[in-house]
């Protein structure tokens, strides 16, 4: 009897206990992911419903749903919450050419924020908002139809193969294998055509939807459909007069219709306020709502038009419900992949130490893809490799030669990472004198203080210490970093969790150590207040509320010498910038004698030359391809004294480097080579490494070989498929210590399927890799068709001597045309000429093939 009535106690207590384990369905890891989240939408109100499509979405203590922050940032490493690996920019990813490499780069990046996360008890410890580990807004998949273009360093190049294959491979190492649960969820941006930053919030790209379907396509098209993206992130422009963000021939036709894209749509970061405030395709940011969420807009990056509209929107019958309930279910079923209302058991993701973070596999994972990304552009009478036994001295001098530049949206690295200068000592070390020579500035005007002429003492690095309030008043706790110049913008740079606060304050300080003695005027660009001292002195005073102002003072300093500066600034909501700069005299002494004297006293000179975020970001466009004036006035001078110059060019997009090419004999482009890119370059310089990188996109003679920068159709001239002129290197080139042989094409067909094969033999003195590269055309088409296009590629290892057979399968489908009478992909008859060689120019043997 007992026994009895402890079975129905039993009996009746299970659905109580299983309740309690489970309070709802969404909560039961057993049930189908849909039922899961049709019940928790089941369960939520409009208003919480609408929280959910902010992306700082609030929690909602009453259904145990926590808070979620979309949004960071991983192109080459993860920007926000730490400190992380940093891998090399993404076009120097790019650069490999080999997608096997950047799947193992992007694997490290998310096994690193799971780290993290993991770290923080699965996000319960975040330190702030702006430290999302789950959510990235990467990778850059826009096409690089312009080197002007500012985000350039953030692309794959201008093909859209070659940016398919790595972005599929980047996307899905972000998001791992796992048949259940995401590891990450990566977004692919901007969709579509953002490639200009003048006018970037209100710009309209005209383009033919041949040319949207043949090139800006591609790369998101496979994203969604080989890489499985969760994400994809709208862009600010318009396209053919609708904003990106509300388009829904794009976001909905096209992406979910055609393509099968089941995740959600985020916008870039008040890219929906910009539909009403800078298109002005709609009159009342309640309209705003309405054209966007009915455009297949789910998510706001910001806190405008669905954080404070959206509902009112509703309210007044201009959205509806469905709409509203198709965005949250999107991203819900994200945050369900991830794992996030599981127990942390069942989710192997959930096991990733911490200590994978900027670990010794993942150090040397980011010196190998550095040492894979250098392209070797010239190497006159074989003058590289150096051989360090038969050198005496050497000169390092140049704009980058001590600087670790790591490009845009970069984190902050784990080590303390390798400038070109300590790569080169570290290789010599005793076998020869390495002379190092600060780099002298002659340019005029107002420019940012570089890190070169910045020192703190709470370090010892190069650059002021920076302190960090989310207060207007210098309150509190701050973070602290120290930055290689002052140039809080953050209208045209990318979110820093530093600063990412309505209401903030900062400080920087440490010493001003100019290279030349003079009258100097420092300056300070700022919206709102701004306090400065110099040497103690308090010489700029204007703490209230203002309009962007440049103040400046002169000050009289001596060569070497160090000037004690403190800076204190405040931003009250709205436009905000404060940019500590200076213009350097006037000198008749000659600028460049120390460097002169050291070169004519050296066997070879390496001079580390480029660019940086000064010239090349988001928010700021190039208006010439040449490198700066003063850096080739420079490197002309120092030729004179020594022929045996070697160039290595830190930059991450094509420079019109016609004088370098035409005098110096070897050139090194070394992009932004991330943490470990001191190392790399000197592997490259002294032979231990043997460079087999190539260019993602052409390098041009000057900038007057471009169309405007306005005009979107490739047709008209752009990139290697249709530009007619002469460059100064195509696409695809790259030099190798090494020479490779090409022979036996052969193009087989079998149904709708291709095989070109040829073999490759390495027939010169060292071990190298090659980077095969197959393109086409159609002789005597009947529609207008590219000069060439990639359609395959392969890095393959050869030592010397050996040969390899490498294939390439290709369906006839890839060799279709958009057809715009039809509205469809055609395929045409006639003689098909298919091309292997080592670059777009350098074809070494083609055959023709009549496809039917």
């Amino acid at each position: 009897m007992k026994r009895s009535f402890l079975y129905l106690i039993t009996v009746c207590l299970l659905p109580i206990l299983s309740l309690a384990q489970n309070q709802w369905e969404f909560q039961n890891q057993d049930l189908p992911l849909e039922t899961r989240v049709d019940d928790l939408m089941d369960r939520l109100t409009v208003e919480e419903k609408i929280s959910m499509l902010i992306s700082t979405a609030e929690a909602i203590p009453r259904l145990e749903v926590e808070n979620y922050y979309h949004g960071n940032e991983a192109l080459h490493g993860v920007v926000k919450g730490g400190r992380f690996t940093v891998f090399p920019q993404a076009v120097a990813l790019a650069s490999t050419w080999n997608p096997n490499l950047i799947h193992q780069v992007s694997t490290a990046i998310s096994d690193e924020a799971r780290g993290k996360w993991n770290f923080y008890n699965q996000g319960k410890e975040q330190k702030n908002v702006y430290s999302d580990l789950l959510t990235f807004w990467s990778p850059t998949i826009n096409m690089a139809r312009d080197p002007r273009w500012g985000r350039t360093p953030e692309t794959y190049g201008e093909d859209p193969y070659l940016t398919s294959r790595i972005g599929v491979s980047f996307v899905k190492g972000l998001q791992g294998d796992d048949d259940k649960y995401l590891k990450v969820v990566s977004t692919p941006k901007h969709f579509v055509a953002n490639n200009q930053e003048e006018n970037r919030f209100a710009y309209n790209a005209n383009i033919s939807e041949k040319s949207l379907r043949e090139y800006y396509f591609p790369a998101y098209k496979l994203a969604v459909q080989e890489g499985d993206a969760q994400s994809i992130m709208s862009a600010y422009n318009a396209l053919n007069g609708v904003p990106s963000t509300a388009n829904d021939w794009l976001l909905n036709t096209v992406l979910r219709d055609e393509w099968g894209f089941e995740g959600y749509v985020v916008s870039d970061c008040g890219a929906p306020t910009y539909i009403q405030k800078s298109h002005k395709y709609v009159t009342t940011k309640e309209q705003a709502a309405k054209v966007a969420i009915e455009g297949g807009l789910d998510l706001e990056c910001g806190d405008d038009i669905y954080a404070e509209h959206l509902l009112k929107a509703y309210e007044n019958g201009l959205v509806s419900q469905e709409n509203i309930d198709k965005a949250v279910k999107r991203v819900l079923t994200a945050r369900f992949k991830l794992g996030i209302f599981d127990k942390i058991d069942d989710n192997p993701y959930t096991k990733i130490p911490p200590d994978v973070i900027g670990s010794k596999k993942h150090q040397e994972l980011a010196l190998e893809t550095s040492r894979q990304s250098m392209v070797l552009l010239k190497n006159q009478n074989d003058i590289l490799p150096l051989n360090v036994n038969d050198i005496k001295k050497i000169a390092v001098v140049g704009f980058n030669a001590n600087q670790v530049v790591f490009g845009d949206y970069s984190g902050l690295p784990v080590i303390k990472p390798i400038s070109p200068l300590e790569g080169i000592r570290n290789k010599v070390g005793d076998k020869a004198e390495v002379t190092y020579v600060k780099w002298k500035t002659a340019a005029r005007n107002l420019n940012l203080i570089e890190a070169e002429n910045l020192v703190n003492d709470q370090t010892g690095e190069s650059g002021l210490y920076g302190e960090y309030y989310d207060d207007k008043f210098l309150e509190g706790t701050p973070q602290t970093r120290v930055d290689n110049v002052v140039n809080f913008n953050p209208v045209n740079n990318p979110p820093d969790p530093y600063t990412n606060f309505r209401h903030k304050s900062m400080r920087w300080s440490g010493y001003i150590t100019p290279n030349f003695s003079g009258m100097y005027k420092i300056g300070v660009n700022s919206d709102d207040g701004i306090r400065m001292w110099l040497n103690g002195e308090l010489v700029v005073d204007e703490w209230h509320n203002r309009g962007m102002t440049t103040d400046q003072v002169e000050i009289d300093m001596k060569a070497g010498e160090k000037y004690a500066i403190k800076l204190e600034y405040f931003d009250n909501g709205g436009d905000a910038i404060c940019q500590l700069l200076w213009e350097v005299p006037t000198t008749t002494d000659d600028l460049y004698k120390e460097d002169k004297q050291v070169a004519k006293e050296s066997d070879y000179v390496i001079a580390v030359m480029g660019i940086n975020k000064s010239i090349e970001k988001e928010g700021r466009d190039r208006t010439s391809l040449e490198l700066p004036e003063d850096q080739v006035n420079y490197l002309k001078e120092i030729y004179t004294e020594n022929k045996n110059l070697i160039v290595v060019l830190v930059a991450g997009s094509s420079l019109a480097i016609n004088w370098m090419d035409e005098n110096v004999p070897a050139i090194v482009d070394a992009w932004y080579p991330g943490e470990a890119g001191g190392t790399a370059i000197a592997d490259v310089l002294f032979g231990d490494y043997n460079p087999a990188g190539r260019l993602p996109f052409t390098f041009y003679k000057s900038v007057l070989d471009l169309p405007d920068m306005d005009d979107y159709e490739v047709s008209n001239g752009r990139t290697y498929m249709y530009f007619k002129g002469d460059v100064l290197y195509p696409f695809g080139y790259g030099l190798s210590y090494t020479q490779f042989q090409y022979d036996k094409l052969k193009v087989k067909t079998k149904s709708d399927e291709l095989s070109i094969s040829v073999t490759v033999e390495n027939t010169g003195k060292s071990n190298g890799d090659e980077v095969v590269q197959l393109y086409y055309t159609v002789n005597n088409s009947a529609v207008k068709r590219p000069i060439k296009k990639m359609i395959g590629f392969e890095r393959t290892s050869l030592s010397v001597g050996e040969s390899k057979y490498i294939e390439f399968k290709v369906s006839k489908n890839d060799l279709q045309y958009w057809d715009e009478n039809s509205k469809q992909w055609t395929f045409e008859k006639g003689e098909y000429q298919f091309m292997v060689g080592a670059s777009s120019k350098d074809i070494r043997l083609q055959k023709s093939k009549i496809l039917k």
